[in-house]
């Protein structure tokens, strides 16, 4: 091989080298160790001692477990909600509506906004004597434990979600939009298709992967959730919670490294089996 050969070769190779080492330090050593560590008893007094499966047959007879598990498949129901309402935000944008620049402006805000200081202020607005049960109150509806009733719990976290992650989804989508040929369209209208027949069957099939990949990334994010329910909801039970805010509990409020990384692997194997499945699904769906 030439030595222009190995230089073109070895070029990206080269560029890609240091994030490839950022991410062995801080993400591939840390989950080898967190694999490790599941397999031990560890806490703040006593070094890793070997005990096998034993965190995991602990985990699986763990009715807390089982309860943030199942809070967690709930708390998926964002991922539709933000699908269907940030594409049609980024529909409405894509069709020129005057000041839609103010409204892309506005929309995308949330997105820059810290997610603690946007929960705080969800908080607020939440709290039993805050503006939305003051406005329920207005209209005789009786107010609601927003912060402290189950499944407000997970109904007022997953209200920060959908409101953080709106606006960058629909730039995504706004995005994907702008790359549907305008021809297809106006071809699919002149053949009699209304606005959702063109939706469904040029616009949606266009867009496809880009729908697919912000519900994988979406349903990715909402898994593992923590910073919207640990401000929003801090204090109420774990068995109110989902499965981060768990690892959390074992790892810091009880001192069982050990319970809370197995914890933490069993939600990477299920991430990541859901992730799979998606795909796939997704892939065989958009192929009809």
């Amino acid at each position: 091989m030439t030595s222009g050969r190995v230089h073109r070769w070895f070029t990206p190779y080269a560029f890609a080298l240091p994030a490839v080492a950022v991410l062995a330090t801080f993400v591939g050593y840390s989950f080898v160790q967190a694999i490790r560590y599941s397999f031990t008893r560890y806490t703040p007094f006593e070094p890793p001692a070997f005990v096998g499966l034993e965190n995991y047959r602990r985990l699986l007879s763990d009715d807390r477990f089982w309860a943030c598990l199942g809070n967690s498949a709930i708390y998926l129901l964002v991922t539709p909600a933000l699908i269907v309402l940030s594409l049609w935000a980024a529909m409405v944008v894509r069709s020129g509506i005057r000041g839609r620049n103010w409204i892309q402006l506005l929309l995308f805000l949330p997105v820059i906004t810290p997610t603690i200081v946007g929960a705080v202020a969800w908080r607020l607005l939440l709290d039993d004597h805050g503006l939305l049960n003051a406005g329920l109150e207005s209209i005789g509806i009786q107010p609601k434990a927003w912060l402290t009733s189950y499944p407000l719990t997970l109904v007022s976290p997953m209200l920060v979600t959908l409101w953080k992650g709106f606006g960058f989804y629909m730039m995504i989508f706004l995005a994907a939009l702008l790359s549907v040929p305008r021809e297809l369209e106006e071809a699919a209208e002149l053949d009699g298709a209304g606005r959702l027949g063109v939706m469904r069957n040029v616009v949606i099939p266009h867009i496809w992967p880009t729908v697919v990949m912000v519900g994988v990334v979406s349903s990715i994010s909402a898994m593992k959730v923590f910073d919207e329910i640990f401000v929003t909801v801090r204090g109420v039970p774990i068995e109110h919670q989902t499965v981060v805010p768990l690892v959390y509990d074992w790892a810091v409020e009880r001192g069982d490294y050990g319970m809370a990384s197995a914890v933490g692997i069993v939600l990477f194997v299920i991430v990541l089996l859901m992730s799979l499945i998606n795909l796939k699904l997704s892939g065989g769906g958009s192929k009809s």
